[in-house]
């Protein structure tokens, strides 16, 4: 079975080397092996390391060869076949299972090559250092944040997710990333070996990526402190040395430049566009430049936007996309003139109408917006441009503060005083709940312009009369990025928004599984409708800021009754929320919004083509032979007994005879090993499933067992290679034994759906309905889990009809692939064991649905091989 080789690079600072090995030996380490590295440390490394020589590996070099020798003698140390972890002598590891979580990470996809984590700076700052970077190509400042930002950590991009680099303080290398890039280039000493790395591979179709389930700490550059300029010269001549392979091709990545003229803070929705969108379109190919349409200051935190505001223009912007309220009338300045806007009334100030004719494109959230602008005579081309949520920051998990004492807590945000009409909110909640009820209000009153006169309605409204609880947060300023802490510390979000305008807020609230509540009205109506609880208008009313425009008025008494209504059904209500939010998130999200924006600019302007993507890289393309494990990936009732008998009359070995399993309805044996389908058993249970209910997600610590149980399995296996494996539900499960083996070659079996589902039925009394459903499931999972390394595909059909031609085609495919120790049985053997095709099932008024006809026709052309 295959490990991990975990390569501590030491150097001095010996106290730092045993924190970070003790740390190290008290987590789960399956399969794993440490390699120490003493990089020619001159203090009591070299000696004290003697007494962790029986838990780890010591690689002693004579003198301090530099980071990237010191790893690569690391490297060249490691088994063969196994995976290399880098690490940096200064991590330290609270997290008991970050080496499986990395694995599931690399191995979620077959051009998943490098995978890193979210790393912590030193104590008490709990600032994370580390979220996946990028380096920016006019100066080569490398940034660990795709956002650019350094933050409190809030439970942000918690996914794994593909970025243009990693940090090598700690770097999970696949092995066959290694085999295809080799070691890291010792043009380098250290520093910016890591950046280079990322990109070699990424020219080789081979991704970084984050695992955003792994946090650790690291005492960053802890090794080079106190070093007299020694870690400055370190970079600035790997500096030097990047810019010469990397730096114009970094700035001819560039697709052109686009202009982003708008605001970074007020009003909010339209600030809080520009710092999640600007940094997704420059990471898209696009070089972004920032003005700011009214004076402000940046947060100088803030990389990314100060990169863009610091962009000198040397020629007319490509594209200009204007990203402000109506009211400001900024000219565009450049090009391609894109302006995203919307409303908050049903009918805009007839104003706008000649400022919006000034633009090639104009880009609206939503059908609402576009009829809206369509009516005061805009003929501008328009086009809706979905803006989602920010799932990196808004998901359910962000840590937060709940009430002391249990109380059902409802939270409003107010930033204008008639928009967001506070004031029916406190006079809802007041009417609808007792003093002695365990249910709160908090109203937080943002910073800005209403901000004094939001205060002095509610407190005047609350000095006024007693009544249940309601508390007001102003004068209270926090980063953007928290904002998704004040919503999870919340159990519901309720709005009684007059505006029509795109609101971040609600979209937060249902990505942070809060229940909410909101009026089903303008840019909210579809999204209330679909993912909230409503309230009832009582009509509409004129906006007193705005003569003559037109915005909701929430109706009270209904307002008052669904607060109440979801306190009764508080329980339900929740539940509900927390099971939809990562639903909502997968397909409402900015990233998806950036993607078809760069579209959008692409199209009527003077930006590039965008680059060719590379071939995604394939274990299958590597010049490698098979290891001569075998997995038989098939779905019940497709006929993966049978082909488990051919691979044994080859000359495969499926495990010690007395483990194998058999059945009354196969009692000639099914060749599956009895641990192996105890194990899919358990692990499927340990998820909330079964066969017949396949589970779609489960717990880390299932997967992490499952592999325990198959890893001992596999060890019995290995000393009688060529070797195979079935179990059907290991269709289920392939990414999660993908770690555990080397050079594998993974053996589809398929049959006709509609045989599969007749049989399921007689056997099981399923419906052909839940039958064929079940079928996708597991083809789906088995197809898109080996998709990338080698596999064959045998019909079961065209084997009974033919079982020698078949069985010769399917042992020749084997030899093709490199698999030795096979022997091909002679043709008598291979008929006896192989039964006639017979009568055929009855599969009439078995309909397969169009999702399930297309998977069956890419299975029998081959497509779904990649192949035709």
């Amino acid at each position: 079975m295959r490990g991990a080789a975990l390569i501590v690079l030491a150097w001095n600072q010996w106290t730092l080397t045993r924190r970070c090995l003790d740390s190290l030996l008290a987590q789960d380490l399956d399969a794993a092996e440490i390699i120490v590295v003493d990089n020619g440390s001159e203090d009591e490394t070299a000696t004290a390391l003697d007494a962790y020589a029986s838990r780890v590996r010591i690689v002693r070099l004579p003198a301090n060869l530099g980071f990237v020798r010191g790893m690569n003698a690391g490297i060249a140390a490691a088994r063969p076949d196994d995976d290399v972890v880098l690490l940096n002598n200064d991590l330290l590891f609270g997290q008991a299972d970050w080496l499986n979580r990395l694995r599931d990470a690399a191995y979620a996809a077959a051009d998943h090559g490098i995978v890193g984590c979210r790393l912590l700076g030193p104590e008490p700052g709990n600032l994370l250092f580390h979220l996946g970077g990028f380096i920016e190509p006019e100066l080569l400042w490398g940034q660990q944040s795709e956002s650019g930002q350094q933050e409190s950590d809030v439970g942000q991009f918690p996914r794994t997710r593909r970025v243009q680099a990693i940090a090598f303080a700690l770097a999970y290398i696949r092995r066959d990333c290694l085999d295809r890039i080799g070691g890291l280039d010792e043009i380098f000493h250290s520093y910016f070996e890591d950046t280079d790395y990322c990109l070699r591979a990424a020219d080789a179709g081979i991704a970084s990526v984050v695992a955003g389930a792994v946090t650790l700490r690291h005492d960053q550059h802890g090794s080079t402190r106190d070093d007299g300029g020694f870690r400055e010269r370190l970079w600035k001549n790997s500096r030097a040395r990047f810019a010469e392979r990397w730096q114009q091709r970094l700035i001819d990545r560039y697709r052109g430049t686009v202009l982003w003229q708008g605001l970074t803070r007020l009003p909010h929705a339209w600030g809080q566009l520009t710092r999640a969108l600007l940094w997704r379109l420059d990471a898209r190919g696009l070089r972004m430049a920032y003005s700011a349409v009214l004076p402000e200051l940046l947060d100088g935190n803030d990389f990314r936007l100060e990169l863009a505001a610091r962009r000198m223009l040397h020629s007319f912007p490509d594209v200009a996309l204007v990203c402000t309220p109506g009211q400001s009338q900024m000219p565009a300045r450049g090009r391609f003139r894109v302006a995203i806007a919307f409303s908050e009334w049903r009918r805009p100030p007839a104003a706008w109408a000649d400022y919006y004719r000034g633009f090639d494109l104009l880009l609206v959230p939503d059908a609402f917006q576009a009829e809206a602008f369509r009516e005061i005579g805009i003929d501008t081309p328009m086009e809706i441009l979905p803006l989602g949520v920010d799932r990196e920051y808004c998901h359910p998990q962000v840590p937060a503060l709940r009430h002391p004492a249990g109380h059902f807590v409802f939270l409003a945000v107010a930033e204008s005083l008639h928009g967001d009409a506070p004031e029916l909110i406190v006079e809802a909640f007041r009417r609808s709940f007792r003093d002695d009820e365990a249910v709160e209000l908090v109203v937080y009153i943002c910073p800005g312009n209403d901000e004094s006169a939001i205060r002095e309605t509610l407190e005047n409204m609350l000095a006024r009369s007693s009544g249940a609880r309601v508390r007001l947060m102003f004068g209270w300023g926090f980063p953007g990025y928290e904002r998704a802490q004040l919503l999870t510390a919340a159990d519901a979000y309720v709005s009684a928004r007059r505006g029509a305008g795109w609101d971040p807020v609600v979209r937060a609230a249902i990505a942070c599984g809060c229940v909410v509540i909101a009026p089903a009205w303008g840019s909210q109506q579809a999204l209330v409708q679909e993912w909230a609880l409503s309230v009832e208008l009582a009509g509409e009313i004129e906006d007193p800021a705005e003569p003559g425009c037109v915005w909701a008025q929430p109706d009270r008494d209904a307002l008052a009754w669904r607060m109440r209504d979801v306190f009764n059904r508080r329980e339900e209500c929740v539940m509900s929320a927390m099971a939809r939010a990562t639903q909502y998130s997968a397909s409402n999200h900015l990233d998806l919004s950036a993607d078809r924006l760069t579209e959008m600019l692409g199209r009527g302007s003077t930006l590039l083509a965008p680059v060719p993507s590379m071939r995604p890289h394939q274990p299958c393309d590597l010049d490698r032979p098979p290891s001569g494990q075998m997995v038989v990936l098939g779905m019940h009732r497709s006929g993966t007994s049978s082909i488990g008998g051919l691979l044994a009359l080859f000359g495969a070995w499926p495990g010690p005879a007395e483990l194998l399993l058999r059945g009354p309805d196969n009692p000639r044996g099914h060749f599956e090993h009895g641990e192996i389908h105890l194990a899919c058993l358990r692990r499927l249970q340990a998820a909330g499933g079964d066969w017949k209910s396949p589970p779609g997600h489960a717990p880390p610590a299932a997967i992490d067992a499952f592999r325990r149980e198959i890893a001992v399995v596999l060890d019995s296996l290995d000393g009688r290679r060529p070797w195979f494996i079935k179990e059907p539900r290991l269709c289920l499960l392939v990414r999660e034994l993908l770690p555990l083996l080397t050079r594998p070659v993974f053996i589809h079996v398929v049959r006709d759906p509609s045989e599969i589902a007749a049989s399921l039925h007689r056997r099981d009394a399923l419906s052909t309905t839940k039958a064929l459903a079940l079928w996708e499931t597991y083809t789906r999972e088995a197809f898109a889990g080996s998709a990338g390394w080698p596999r064959i595909l045998v019909d079961y059909n065209a084997l009974l009809e033919n079982p020698l031609a078949t069985a010769n085609a399917f042992f020749d495919d084997l030899q093709n692939l490199g698999i030795g120790g096979l022997e091909r049985p002679q043709p008598a053997r291979i008929a006896e064991w192989i039964e006639s095709a017979g009568t055929k099932s009855d599969c009439s008024g078995i309909r397969l649905s169009a999702a399930q006809a297309d998977l069956q026709a890419r299975i029998a052309d081959r497509g779904i091989l990649g192949q035709r």
